[in-house]
Formats: C-alpha cells, structure tokens, sequence
C-alpha cells in the first residue's frame, strides 16, 4: 500500500540503533509495513527473528526461539544463584550467534511496555522493531512511527490506490467510479483491514457496481450497528466489521464452517496439512499410559543413579475421527473451503513458510464471534478441535525422545491454543456462567496442559513447563473443587517438576497433600496412592532421609503387586527404586536381585529399546561398579549411553549421567585420558539443562576434581572441591550425604598435598554425618574412617621422622661443622690483628 514515508522513518530510526515501534489501531497495517521493510532492507542485517505477542507472551516466544530453533539449554542458575526470568533472557541474548551485521528483531503485536522492557536486549547489535496498538509511549525508551487510517488527510490517495491494487490492473471499476471507491473507503473509516475485505469481496463479484458495493455495505453496516453486539468497537472496527459480514454472507456454508474451525487454532502458524490431518485423518493415535518423570537421584562419589516415579493420570477416551463426530469434509472440500477464505482475504499466506497459513486479529475475533453464533455445528466444530489436540497431547510421554517430539512440536500451539480456550472457561465457571466444559468430558479436561508441560520439561524447559502445570491445577480446581482425584495428580505432576529442579522444599508440601487426598477420596490402597507413596519415598530419598524413604518404598511396592499383578511396569519401577535406596544404604546383597528382576521385566513388558530399559542398566552397572566388578560394569554402561542418545537426543540429563558414570569407571580403573573428556561433557550438560547450581552440578564438579587430584593437578582440584562443598550445603543442607562425601573429597586433596591441619577437620565433620545419616557399617562411613586413619597414621609417621631428621642433622652439624668452624677461628682473629696493625702504621 506504499507508505513509503513509513519505510523510510523505521529504516533511519533503526539506523541509529533506536527502538522503533510502529503504533496504530488493529487493521491499520503495522505488520504488513514492517513485512514490507523487511522485503526492502533485509539485506542490510546479518540475521532477522520475528516474535509474536499476543498468544502466550514475548518471554514464552523468546525462550522457545533460543530452545527449539537455536538447540541452546538455557540455564537456570549461574554462579550458584538462581536466575531470574530477566537474567536468564539476557543470557540468550548474549549468546546469540555472532555476525557481522546488525541483527534485526521484530516483535509483533506488544501487549504491555512493561513486559517488552524485561525481555528486549539491550547489546547494540541488535536493532528492535515493534508493532503495538499502544500509544504514547515513553520517547527516551523507543521512537514512534504512528501509522493512520489511510484518510485523504492523512494519505492523500493511498485508499484508492490500495483498492486499486486489489482489485489487478484488468478492473477498471475505481478508475471509472473514483468517487464511488472514494465513498467506499470513506464507509469503511479508511481502515486498510477494511479495505482489503471489500477488494477480496469485488475480485469474487467483478460485474458489481461500487455504488451497489457501497449500499451494501452502508447497509451491513447499520444493521450490525444496531445488534450492539459489542459496545468496545469502536467506529473503525464497525466498518471492518460490516465489510467482514458482507464477504462472510458471500462464503458458501462449508467455507464458514473451515473459517470458524480456524479460528480455534493458533492464529500465527498454521501448518495446511496439519489441519488436513486434524479433519481426514480417521485413525487416532493410540493413547499409551502416561508415566511419570524419572527423578535423578546422586549418590557421590558412587556413579549418579535414577530413580522412577509413576504419575498415573486418569484414562480417557481416543478420539473416534471427525466423520464419526459429524463433520463430512473429505481434503478436496477442505482445500476449497480454504480457497475460498485465501481469496476473500480472510486467510493469509504466510511467506516465510511453505504450506502455512495466519489470520489476523481482528478477522479470528469475528470469525469466533460466528462460531458462538453457530448453533449445533459449533459443538461439532469445537469437539473435533479439541479431540485431535487431545489425541496428539495424550502420546506426548513423560520423557519425550527426539522422535516424540518431532511428531507433536507442530502441534504444540494449537494445543496450547485449546489449553488458553480451558482456562477463560475456568474463569467463567468460577464466576458461574457456565456449569461445565460444553465440548470435552472431565476426563480430558486435563490433558492439553500435561501434554504441554511434559513437553517442555522432558526436554528440561523447567520455565515453560512450570506456567502450565500451575494452570493445570487452577483449573481444575475450578471445574472439580479443592478436593477430587484430578487435583491431586495436578500436584502430584507440579511436585515432580519441582523435585526434578532440586526445589525439594516447595515438592514436599505438594506431595503430601497429593498422598492425602488420594487417601481420602480413593481409599487407602489404590495405584494413585502407590503413585504417592514412591514419589515421596524418591524425595526422602533425595534429601538423604532414607529412614522415611524405606517404609514408602516397601507399602507403594506390596500396593502394587496387590492392585497390578507381579507383572507390571509400575512393580519394575518400585523394584528398581527400592534396589537404589538399598544401594545407598550399602546393603548391595539386597539391591542386585531387585535390578536383575526389575530389568528383566522392562524388557519383556517395554521391549529392549526404552528409556527404563536404559536406566535399568545404568544403574546395575552402578551396582557392579561398586562392588568392584568392573568387567561386568562397563558393557552395561556403554549400552545404556548409547539407548539415551537413540532415544532421547545427544543433550538430556540422561545423557550427561551416562557419560558421568562411564568417566567415574574409567577414572577407577586409571584409565585418565578416557575419563575427562567425559566427565567435562557430563558438567557442561548438566549446567546447560539443569543451572549452574545443582546437586547433579556438585556429583560432576566432585568427579572432575578427584580426577585431576588423582593425575597429580592439585592446583585445578581445590578450587572445584570448595565449589561442589559449598552447592552441597546450599542445596541439601549442612547434614546430607552428599556433603559428607565433598567434605571427605576435599580432605583427602589436603592429605595428598601433605596439610593435615586442614584435612582433618574436614574427616571428623564428614564421618560425624555419615554415623548419624548412614549408620557405622555404611560403606562410606567406613571409606571416611579409613581416610582418616590413614590421614594419621601418615602424620604420625612424619613427626617421627621429622624429629628423627632433626636428631641426624644435630649429629651432622657437631661432626662435620664444628671442627671447621674451630679450624677457621685462628686465621680470623689474626686476620682482624693485622687489620689493626695497617690502620696504625698507614693512618
């Protein structure tokens, strides 16, 4: 539509490193002036990223650019405190791939200036572009390049010109009628949203009238004026408001009804065949019980081990395909609905992505508008929606692999689309509009924001997850009440995210009121009660409080077997975490029969190729490590690595505890040049996924640091002993194993180096925790007093050959010194009477 002022202001503005925002009303064209700039100067910036606001909020967008476009593991702690959204933005920002040119970015749509602040870079290297409906906005912050309706005031001609445009160079009906088109546009407010309506609606009617077109839609336009649908539209949203009836009076029933089916998805992207899929696909995927996240768990300085929890979610029903729910669109009628909609400008191609399409604001708002209107066909519109985003929500696992999630990540907004629809639907049952959801049973109710939340934490997302689960809860709190089955899995879920973050003070509390109201409302012996039973018993465990651990661990494994048979996955997952409480009781006779019967079992009930599979391995080779069998320990190590990769991509927890428990082998077997590069890869992984700061960070800093103690590298061991020492209290408190362990680690550092004034207090404390944690014959209890002793007996041994060294060299001085020094002293005293002597005679 030119604007060609515009394109030149924005490209200054931006040469002078200013932030720029475009600003105007919805429909005024903020977005196609910053498409056109960037079609003009994209070449005069190194790199272009476009964020969208208005579906989930920039930082979201920000977060999921760096994530899934630019693989990067942003961390959640550095230096051992815990980043703040701000911090941990500005870190993305900082690790933007270099160029040379400045970099362009776009952010669309901005809602709220406050929220723009936190999340905008401040680096020079990027230049900032915004669209807003906000005005005003502070100069000293941003430039304002205000954008109007295309008025003969303002844009002498621009209207005309842009129907004109529309309408192609054959049709020379403006030409012809240029007061007619001028009327038109005047109807219209100017608007180019309206505008663009009205030339779609004329290329369908090319032997049209514009003095017809104009009475039409003087006329639409009265009549939606008078149904005061919506008091907040104000006179430019009228007129786009009335050409938006006239073209949708034109669409035959089927393009209405793909127009208002549309308008559930996310309005920014949306993938053609994945809607095609959505509606002509009749053969759901199956729905796989959803298991819980498997918790790490780290003893040091044995090998880090895992731990399963099962978060057993209420079954519901597979979607039965669209033809079953009463929608009878093959993809041929689809594709001319879709048509139909492309021609009339009510859906946008979107240039950038082969086979995409969007949909502006304002028309998705009518388009919703027609589909509460709709009558019986909106139920069918919305369950099938809802049913195919379900459907695919229902596959996502706790632990997603690569393969999973490239199946479901184009979905993802769509899901979240359905997840947004839920909670306004919260809001209106709180305040009593409605009784329940008009489209999804109870039980489905839940699945958009597990689907979503295990998305983003099986990848470690913890920050995109966390929101979801929250939301989770809150809505189902507002459908079921305080108290019901569902609510207490919400808990459960948003306790395991927070247990896997190390955040065991905020899981606890949600744990506990999970396993009591599952008592209450299911009864005492039910999987969801087993469920929190282990689930608690994991968090006890990973405190160090196994006296509390063992007792849950044994009622959640009896329950199960009672409820689920001897054979069951939830029976091998309490076999394998009991077998890991043992182990780190050091009562290996009782773990090793647990790992053999629990990995026999994931084999035959998940097949040979599984993550528990993996874990199984993993944490029997541990066993075996332990035990000093290292020929039987590293085959299993080694095939577990390699499962983790396969399955869950090269950068995963999982992952990075592999290579950490086939370096702690290596390293046992002095095999040096072998081990660090893993152990290196292990704790740049774990502080990419996991933050700077926590316990899994300490476990490798403590690794790494007894390896380079053992190659003789004193000097790069300390500093990393001291670190991991000081994470371990913060995170686990002052009485935890895993600080006994970094206290006996750094000990031993000062006994190599000779400073036993150091050492020793460092033992007595780290044995003081294990008698009172461990007991007396745990074998790091014992490991630590056999430090110690030996620490003395060392010193012991020095002193006395220290006094003995001092005893020979006495001996030495008064055999070979003495007569010297009695030879000499003659010639000195003559030496100093001749001194004398010259200085008499010669003064």
């Amino acid at each position: 539509m030119g604007r060609e002022k515009e394109l030149h202001l924005l490209h200054e503005d931006l040469g002078r490193g200013d932030f720029v925002a475009v600003t105007g009303m919805g429909g005024v064209g903020k977005t196609e002036l910053v498409t056109q700039y960037v079609k003009r100067y994209g070449e005069a910036y190194g790199g272009i990223t476009w964020f969208n606001d208005r579906e989930r909020g920039l930082a979201a967008e920000v977060f999921k650019f760096f994530v899934l476009q630019l693989n990067y593991e942003i961390p959640q702690e550095l230096g051992g405190q815990r980043l703040s959204l701000k911090q941990q933005l500005e870190w993305c920002w900082s690790n933007y791939p270099a160029c040379e040119l400045p970099i362009l970015l776009v952010f669309d749509d901005v809602t709220h200036l406050d929220n723009f602040r936190e999340v905008v870079p401040s680096d020079n290297r990027f230049r900032v572009l915004v669209t807003t409906r906000l005005q005003y906005l502070d100069p000293n912050f941003i430039s304002e390049v205000g954008l109007d309706v295309l008025s003969p005031e303002n844009e002498p001609g621009k209207a005309l010109e842009l129907l004109e445009s529309l309408l192609g160079t054959k049709d020379k009906r403006v030409q012809r009628k240029p007061q007619a088109a001028a009327n038109i546009c005047q109807c219209l407010e100017f608007l180019p949203l309206g505008i663009i309506l009205v030339g779609g609606y004329l290329v369908n009617e090319p032997d049209l009238s514009l003095e017809r077109m104009l009475q039409r839609l003087q006329e639409k336009k009265l009549a939606e004026e008078a149904l005061q649908q919506r008091e907040s539209l104000n006179k430019y949203e009228r007129g786009v408001r009335a050409a938006f009836a006239l073209t949708w009076e034109e669409l035959n029933p089927l393009s209405q009804q793909v127009g208002m089916f549309l308008s559930l998805f996310s309005p920014k992207l949306i993938h053609w065949d994945l809607v095609v899929g959505v509606v002509c696909d009749l053969s759901p995927d199956p729905s796989p019980t959803m298991r819980g996240e498997n918790i790490d768990l780290s003893p040091n300085p044995s090998p880090t081990m895992r731990g399963e929890n099962i978060d057993i979610v209420p079954p519901s029903l597979v979607g039965k395909g669209v033809r079953g729910l009463g929608l009878n669109w093959s993809e041929e009628k689809l594709n001319e609905g879709k048509k139909q909609l492309y021609k009339r400008n009510l859906l946008q191609r979107e240039e950038e992505r082969e086979g995409c399409y969007k949909i502006h604001a304002l028309v998705r708002w009518f388009l919703q508008e027609r589909l509460e209107e709709s009558g019986e066909i909106k139920g069918v519109l919305k369950q099938t929606f809802a049913t195919a985003m379900i459907t695919k929500a229902k596959i996502i696992p706790k632990q997603p692999s690569v393969t999973d999630i490239e199946n479901v990540k184009d979905f993802i907004p769509h899901i979240e689309a359905l997840a947004e629809s839920l909670i306004e639907e919260a809001k209106d049952k709180r305040q009593g509009k409605i009784i329940t959801s008009a489209f999804l049973s109870d039980e489905d109710i839940i699945r958009p924001f597990v689907g979503v939340g295990w998305f983003y934490q099986g990848q470690g997302l913890y920050f995109l997850a966390e929101p979801w689960l929250k939301q989770y809860v809150d809505v189902l709190k507002s459908y079921f009440g305080e108290e019901h089955p569902d609510v207490a899995t919400s808990l459960n879920n948003l306790a395991v995210l927070y247990h896997y973050q190390g955040r065991y003070t905020e899981a606890e509390p949600l744990y506990l009121q999970a396993l009591e109201m599952r008592k209450q409302l299911l009864g005492q012996s039910h999987p969801d009660v087993a469920t929190s039973l282990n689930n608690l018993a994991i968090l006890y465990y990973s405190m160090g409080r196994y006296e509390k651990a063992e007792p849950l661990y044994l009622e959640a494994l009896e329950m199960y077997k009672q409820l689920l048979g001897q054979s069951h996955p939830d029976v091998a997952t309490s076999l394998n975490n009991l077998a890991i409480l043992y182990y780190s009781m050091g009562r290996y006779e009782k773990a090793e029969p647990l790992y053999l019967e629990a990995l026999e079992m994931y084999k035959q009930l998940l097949g040979q190729s599984h993550p528990d599979v993996a874990t199984s391995l993993n944490n029997l080779a541990i066993l075996y490590y332990s035990m000093g069998r290292y020929e039987k320990a590293e085959p299993l190590y080694l095939e577990a690595l390699e499962m983790y990769k396969q399955l869950l991509g090269q950068s995963h927890p999982d992952v990075a505890t592999s290579l950490n428990n086939l370096a702690i082998l290596y390293y046992s077997m002095r095999r040096y040049k072998k081990a660090e590069p893993l152990y290196l890869e292990a704790w740049e992984m774990y502080k990419q996924l996991l933050g700077q700061s926590h316990p899994l960070v300490a476990t490798s800093l403590n690794n790494l640091a007894l390896l380079y103690s053992s190659m003789g590298h004193y000097d790069k061991a300390e500093p990393l002993l001291l670190e991991a020492l000081e994470m371990s209290k913060q995170l686990l408190g002052q009485s935890h194993p895993d600080v006994a362990t970094s206290l006996n680690n750094l000990a031993l550092l000062y006994s190599s180096m000779g400073r036993y004034e150091k050492a020793e207090p460092l033992y007595l404390e780290a044995l003081e925790i294990c008698e009172r944690v461990l007991g007396n014959n745990h074998p790091n209890t014992v490991a630590i007093r056999e430090n110690l002793d030996l620490m003395q007996q060392e010193r012991t041994s020095l002193d006395i050959w220290s006094h003995r060294l001092g005893y020979v060299v006495g001996i030495l001085l008064g055999i070979v010194i003495l007569p010297v020094v009695i030879l000499l002293v003659p010639f000195y005293v003559l030496w100093l009477l001749f001194k004398r002597l010259f200085t008499f005679l010669f003064r």
